[in-house]
């Protein structure tokens, strides 16, 4: 039992090393990367712009949400 418990033990480090060691070879911080044509940066718009832009893009209409006096429609 113990020489299960040491070898799934000694496995998960092992994967863990190597794991750690890929992340830290395929992680870029060059901050200059350039930007394609006419592409804005991600970081123009907040988190909240880009998802109502979203929204509006994927032709969501908020004008559906409400019935004729104005409450919120059940589903």
């Amino acid at each position: 039992m113990r020489l299960v418990i040491l070898a799934a033990a000694a496995t998960l480090v092992l994967t863990g090393t190597v794991s750690a060691k890929e992340a830290r070879h395929h992680h870029s911080h060059d901050a200059t990367a350039s930007v394609a044509g006419g592409a804005a940066p991600a970081d123009t718009l907040s988190a909240h712009d880009a998802h109502a832009l979203n929204l509006r893009d994927s032709g969501y209409n908020p004008a559906g949400d409400r019935d004729g006096v104005g409450n919120i429609k059940q589903n």
